[in-house]
């Protein structure tokens, strides 16, 4: 009896806070818009987005949240009132105009995909606890495209006819739709365009199609009209033809100050040279880049009967000043860091960039049972950029650009101190598939180990990367741009690095036999191969939900002169705010490494290995306020080599090789799982977030027998991450 008068209570208090009640008579509570087709409900954005009257869409429920606001307006003068609707929704109500514009814009969405006789109708359920509505198409028969035949009077036109006509979009018997006619217009436009017909564009482009006396065929003609030019007595109409440059020139009001370098690294156009729509497109790409500018525009227009080419160009300030000072939050690693650069755009004349760099920061990580890493680093750097491939100015390439980095850095944390001084060459490009190409053919840094707390370096299974080392060895990373497919859209990045190899070959053939890792000027060089791939889909929903998926995968393999395990900053990770997100960084792995380990040892997790998948839900809740519900799985782990050779006295222990390394039998039981929720706030130019991750299965807890989380424990097995940006 308790529990029947409870729920009698809550169905009371449900009907009184039925927000519809307190409409004023007339008004109507729109809860629900549905769009159906024969019977079935579509889910088409391209209609749905049509619909002029937008449903309350509070991720909490719509009912609660309007049916405080108005209670609230009930009394909007008094402060509860106030404040019941700031904290509430508005009642999405019926319009009947708005009703009477979708009626009409869907139907005229429908006759452009053919269907000329096509009709909408709609209809207002009224429910208890709101409003229904229902928008119906019905469609009809479809048009059909008959025969559609070129009509063309310009003679260069019609020598390009054959190839013109075999790419055509129009195929007789499919359906009439706007649609395709445009693509079909477009189509027809880009290829004159790109072989010398500067005159046309898509506008000149023209379709006549006739339904009379067959509703559903129609058949016509295409046809290309002349292009008008200002004659001696008049407007003169003239065919269209291919179009060469004629004068190719830069702008002359202002001195630019740039050498005969300078003014081939421009990449004007030719003269002679027949104009392509593509060529023109590609320089204005080019030129948009450089950073010597502002402002760049190509001004072509006909003279006689070739197109003259007229570069105008405004100059950004010569030398800039930069300061920039951010919150950062690497991996867990929360500080502050500033820096100064002052940039000289054009210091030689030959569209080079000369800039110069201080940066200097603080931070602090929250391990698991004690503060690390109270930590603060400087850093000076130089760079000079060049708009093409230092070496190779021949060697034309989309988006070329490289640079010469110098850099020298100290490092400081309460466990090591030490100095990194870095120089490399960096190559970038673009190939014609937009897959982005970045190449350091010349890369080398050296380590000082300036010092080291001794506890902290005897917990260390790779110490490698905490004693004087020399990296040297090329890097390559490949990234393909996002692409778009309906709501899906996906995203690539793979990156290759050596260290050494070329080193050790050297050395292989002026020394003996190694016995221990060659040195050079008395310091070793590292030496190893290093592999990774990143991989991101995301879904777009409807009302700003999305989607978003990541796998992750590295393997660093260690080669001769660096025995044991490669440098620490080269081995990978995870924990933090963009990987496994319920545990700290460096708290866990390799592989099933007990967590006794990480509070006694304060050893910190790394591998040679790494496997990652991660999986979110992203939802509005307030204006600005969205929300996430994510889950995170993967690990890292070590080799069988890497086990055999580390220089770890707990790695004597059989059962902890065992739980360190990589098994494609052991995976399942050594693999994180962590699930939890987020809440962002997008201030549009950057997005703060906080993650809160449940360590639902966590391996270091294998030996102890509680990898499973169970609701007797609470919250102590979660983690909270503060970050910027979203995780991927």
């Amino acid at each position: 009896m308790r529990h029947k008068g409870l729920i009698i209570l809550a169905a009371a208090l449900a009907a009184s806070c039925n927000p519809q009640r307190w409409l004023p008579e007339g008004q109507t509570w729109i809860r629900r818009i549905e769009l159906t087709e024969g019977a079935q409900v579509r889910s088409d954005d391209k209609y749905l987005e049509l619909i002029q009257i937008q449903t309350n869409t509070n991720v909490l429920g719509s009912y609660p949240y309007v049916a405080l606001y108005q209670r609230g307006a009930r009394k909007p003068t008094t402060r509860r009132g106030r404040w019941l609707q700031n904290i509430g929704e508005a009642p999405a109500l019926l319009d009947t105009s708005k009703v009477a514009e979708t009626v009409m814009q869907l139907e005229r969405k429908l006759r452009q995909e053919g269907y000329f006789f096509a009709k909408v109708g709609h209809e207002v359920v009224q429910g208890p606890r709101g409003t229904t509505l229902k928008f119906d198409l019905q469609r009809g028969k479809a048009t059909r495209l008959g025969t559609v035949v070129p009509e063309v009077y310009a003679p260069a036109i019609e020598d390009q006819m054959t190839t013109l006509r075999m790419g055509s979009l129009l195929v007789p018997g499919m359906r009439l739709s706007r649609d395709m006619l445009e693509s079909e217009r477009k189509r027809i436009a880009d290829f004159l365009k790109e072989h010398g017909f500067f005159t046309i564009g898509p506008e000149a482009v023209g379709f006549d199609l006739d339904t009379l006396g067959h509703p559903y065929r129609a058949d016509g003609y295409w046809l290309i009209h002349n292009w008008v030019r200002d004659g001696e007595f008049g407007p003169q109409e003239l065919p269209h033809k291919p179009w060469y440059f004629g004068r190719v020139t830069v702008a002359d009001s202002l001195n630019y100050g740039l050498n005969a370098r300078g003014i081939r690294r421009l990449h004007l156009l030719e003269s002679g040279d027949l104009f392509r729509a593509s060529t023109v497109t590609q320089s204005q790409e080019w030129l948009r880049r450089l950073d010597a500018y502002q402002n760049q525009q190509w001004r072509l227009s006909p003279r006689g009967d070739s197109l003259d080419a007229e570069l105008v160009l405004k100059p950004a300030p010569r030398v800039g000043l930069l300061w920039e000072t951010e919150g950062t939050n690497t991996s867990g690693i929360y500080g502050l860091q500033t820096a100064i650069e002052v940039r000289d755009r054009n210091p030689f004349g030959g569209l080079e960039a000369l800039s110069g760099k201080v940066a200097g920061g603080l931070g602090v990580a929250v391990g698991d049972t004690s503060s690390l890493f109270r930590t603060y680093f400087l850093e000076l750097g130089v760079q000079l950029e060049v708009p093409d491939l230092i070496g190779l100015p021949k060697v034309r390439r989309n988006q070329a650009r490289s640079s010469a980095n110098f850099t020298l850095g100290r490092q400081y944390r309460r466990e090591f101190d030490r100095l990194a001084v870095s120089g490399e060459l960096h190559y970038h490009w673009e190939a014609p598939n937009r897959l982005t190409w970045d190449l350091k053919p010349l890369y080398a840094t050296y380590v000082d180990l300036r010092g080291v707390d001794s506890t902290f370096y005897a917990a260390l299974a790779s110490k490698s990367g905490f004693q004087d080392i020399l990296i040297l060895g090329p890097r390559l990373s490949l990234k393909r741009p996002t692409f778009s497919e309906g709501r899906w859209s996906r995203r690539s990045e793979w990156s290759f690095e050596t260290s050494g190899i070329l080193t050790d070959l050297g050395m292989l053939a002026t020394k003996p036999a190694r016995d221990q890792p060659f040195t050079v000027a008395n310091v070793p060089y590292a030496h190893y191969l290093r592999a990774e791939a990143d991989y991101r889909w995301r879904f777009r929903g409807r009302q700003r939900r999305e989607g978003a998926m990541r796998i992750q995968a590295g393997y660093l393999h260690a080669l001769a002169n660096s025995p044991g395990l490669p440098p620490f900053e080269r081995a990978f990770y995870a924990g933090g705010s963009n990987d496994l997100r319920s545990w700290i960084n460096f708290r866990i792995g390799p592989g099933a490494l007990p967590k006794a380990v990480f509070d006694t040892a304060g050893f910190l997790g790394s591998g040679t290995i790494k496997l990652l998948g991660q999986a979110e839900w992203r939802f509005p809740i307030a204006g600005s306020i969205f929300g996430a519900v994510f889950a995170d799985a993967g690990n890292v782990w070590l080799t069988s080599a890497n086990v055999a050779t580390a220089q770890w006295d707990l790695l004597d222990n059989p059962e902890l090789r065992d739980a360190v390394s990589f098994n494609l039998l052991r995976m399942p039981r050594q693999t994180a799982l962590g699930m939890g929720f987020g809440l962002r706030y997008d201030f549009d130019f950057f997005i703060a977030r906080a993650d809160w991750g449940l360590q639902v299965y966590d391996p270091r807890r294998l030996a102890t027998g509680d990898a499973w989380w169970r609701p007797s424990e609470g919250i102590r097995r979660s983690a909270l991450q503060i970050a910027i940006g979203l995780p991927f």
